[in-house]
């Protein structure tokens, strides 16, 4: 089978990019070529969490070629996608938001409603027996307390806590004092200009 491109919506943020990360991982532990990306610069919060995780951010694509092999995850929405995703071949998408896709043809798609796609890939992995190492877990673990602001969000869901909880012990990392840290670097506006500010 060819390369699958896993990626996740344009403007990033750290569920994007950690369940790229996690996806592309899941497809290679089943066996299968896969390469995950990304579609726009990182924000603070996610380079924080992939330095002190010591994670390689996914490579930046603009567009890929008609009817390359593609896996969407925290979107599943054309508008918020890939330049022609109309012209690809989606094989799967696994997202926590509102159906907004149409194909002409079958694909396996999970969407929950949870408060982030890392809580439905846990569900996956454990499913499918897969391992959940530190790094994983640290990723998953990253991209659950910034989607649910460590919790205390609407939308987050008895899943969500549950999920975190098993990951916290996973990974090894106290959800309050790492998961205040990443915020907190998500807000830092020390390297913007003024212009930038305003």
């Amino acid at each position: 089978m060819e390369k699958v491109y896993v990626f996740g919506h344009q403007n990033p943020d750290t569920d994007t990019i950690t369940s790229s990360i996690v996806m592309a991982n899941y497809e290679k532990l089943l066996g299968n070529e896969v390469e995950c990306c990304r579609l726009g610069n990182l924000n603070k919060e996610t380079e924080y969490a992939l330095n002190y995780l010591g994670v390689e951010a996914p490579r930046l694509i603009e567009e890929l070629p008609e009817g390359s092999n593609v896996i969407l995850v925290d979107h599943n929405s054309p508008l918020e996608s890939i330049k022609d995703l109309d012209k690809m071949n989606i094989l799967k998408v696994v997202d926590h938001h509102k159906l907004a896709l149409e194909t002409g043809y079958p694909l396996f798609y999970r969407a929950e409603p949870v408060g982030c796609t890392e809580t439905v890939l846990f569900k996956m992995y454990k499913e499918a027996g897969l391992e959940i190492d530190k790094t994983i877990a640290g990723l998953m673990l990253s991209a659950i307390l910034s989607d649910t602001l460590l919790l205390k969000s609407p939308t987050t869901t008895a899943e969500d806590k549950k999920v975190v909880d098993e990951l916290e012990k996973i990974s090894g990392l106290d959800r309050n004092v790492y998961g205040l840290d990443m915020l907190k670097a998500g807000t830092d506006l020390s390297d913007f200009t003024p212009e930038q500010l305003v």
